[in-house]
């Protein structure tokens, strides 16, 4: 099936697909999974996404395809896009995205694919994206350092550092706990070392996931391009206001 209308959203860690486009599709949702992580960014809504679901995604033609397995949320709300593909399917497809010229390329087993956008398109459907409708993330927004927050969800929270001789690390737990805090406290303890308090502590992560890099032809001779001169006139400017 070939579907338009799809945001390429840079900034979502999450792809999506609305139901409206999930039923045209003619999948059962009893296919669907639990989706355990709530998706926040819809206005600073929390949205459950009614399950998670694994499927093909194909870009090319015949002569030069490309397809992966893609794990998408479903989500029933509506919105001017049929699917949103986030940071995942870009990483899984080793693409390179532009978002001034609404263009997509990525490597294939016969040459690199472009895909493009459509810029009427594009504009014609922003100007109705209302605010809510915006960033999409399944990470919660992180919210300036207090002693105590409260959440959307009204529930106030505390942070505690689980070392006293390392204060800056800290965990956020309910402000309301008694009797339990105390058994919350000696089990984050007990389990610390799954903490990444720091990008080195992330070791197992692929290097797929978090690792670039340029797809550069072997054997290629590099090509120094010939220096730019602006005109007398720019110069002049670029001075003036230096």
């Amino acid at each position: 099936m070939d579907y338009r209308k799809i945001l390429v959203d840079t900034g979502s860690s999450a792809d999506i697909i609305f139901s409206s486009t999930f039923d045209r599709m003619n999948i059962d949702r009893n296919l669907l999974q639990v989706a355990k992580i709530p998706l926040i960014g819809f206005g600073g809504k929390r949205v459950e996404a009614l399950g998670k679901i694994s499927l093909p995604v194909s870009f090319g033609d015949i002569t030069n395809p490309r397809t992966e397995h893609i794990t998408f949320d479903v989500v029933e709300m509506n919105y001017p896009y049929l699917a949103i593909f986030g940071r995942g399917l870009i990483n899984k497809f080793e693409a390179v995205v532009h978002q001034l010229y609404l263009c997509m390329k990525m490597p294939a087993s016969r040459g690199i694919i472009t895909v493009r956008g459509n810029q009427q398109l594009a504009k014609d459907i922003e100007r109705g994206v209302a605010l809510g409708q915006r960033n999409v993330h399944v990470l919660k927004p992180q919210k300036p350092s207090k002693e105590k927050v409260t959440f959307d969800e009204g529930c106030e929270v505390k942070r505690i550092p689980l070392d006293k001789h390392l204060p800056d690390k800290v965990v956020t737990i309910s402000a309301t706990l008694s009797e339990e805090e105390e058994k919350v406290l000696d089990f984050l303890n007990k389990n610390k070392d799954v903490f990444a308090w720091s990008a080195s502590d992330l070791r197992g992560v692929s290097r797929d996931i978090v690792e670039h890099r340029l797809d550069i032809r072997p054997g290629v001779k590099p090509k120094k391009q010939k220096p730019r001169k602006m005109s007398d006139e720019k110069v002049a400017a670029v001075k003036a206001e230096v």
